[in-house]
């Protein structure tokens, strides 16, 4: 297997694969639309302007959302040791995301390997020196909170309050709240904000308007939406998206 192989890929909305693993490591951006990967005990959000990392032998789950245009980068195992162990959600530069389609094999036919070897190089420097874009939530593993966090990350919209949401959890509101901070770091309001800040952020990828997805998540203006988003993020919904 060469040291990076790139491939284009348009699924179809909501289309999604259970865990599973590869014995390479895999490298993956988006066009336009965005995607949920699951990985054990955490789950991360990719939208355009960032990339996955994602390494050999880690088990990891897909979920796609609307209008995907995806880029797979596969990364042979020798390769992988040198960009790292760890799951990373990084910043998309424009040379990074030119390195990325320059692994296409209809691109990198035409050159020669002292070319490709460079352009590889080059691009395993971009990809060790990235910064890391904060789009992972931490998943509870116990199955009295787990459920609802499960149904919380598929549409947080619908969850008028904390108290309903946690309403159907079979434990008491103490023993959730310990059980949240003890296995996510957080407790469940903020847990919730940040659910709603990636389900929101996975409607912007996909092109609706920012008024369009505060009204779909719960909140009367795009005002209290936004406040809300750079209180999570540090930026407003426009520009992350810009």
């Amino acid at each position: 297997m060469p040291r990076y192989l790139g491939e284009t890929v348009k699924p179809t909305s909501g289309e999604s694969y259970d865990w599973h693993a590869h014995d390479f490591g895999q490298l993956i951006s988006a066009a336009s639309g965005s995607m949920y990967v699951g990985t054990p005990g955490r789950v991360l959000l990719l939208s355009p302007a960032m990339t996955l990392w994602i390494p050999p032998h880690v088990e990891h789950w897909m979920r796609y959302g609307a209008n995907n245009e995806m880029r797979y980068v596969d990364v042979n195992q020798d390769e992988a040791k040198k960009i790292g162990e760890m799951c990373r959600i990084m910043e998309m530069t424009p040379l990074m995301s030119a390195l990325m389609a320059s692994t296409m094999p209809y691109k990198e036919s035409g050159r020669a390997n002292d070319h490709n070897n460079a352009l590889h190089d080059l691009l395993r420097h971009e990809l060790v020196a990235a910064r890391d874009v904060p789009l992972s939530i931490a998943m509870p593993q116990d199955t009295r909170i787990r459920r609802v966090a499960e149904a919380a990350l598929v549409n947080p919209g619908i969850i008028t309050s904390v108290d309903t949401w946690l309403t159907n959890a079979p434990a008491s509101r103490k023993t959730i709240e310990r059980l949240f901070v003890a296995e996510t770091g957080m407790p469940p309001s903020r847990w919730l904000r940040y659910a709603r800040v990636l389900h929101a952020i996975s409607k912007l990828a996909a092109g609706e308007k920012v008024s369009s997805v505060a009204f779909d998540m719960g909140y009367g203006s795009s005002s209290a939406f936004s406040y809300m988003f750079r209180r999570t993020l540090g930026c407003s919904p426009r520009d992350f998206c810009a």
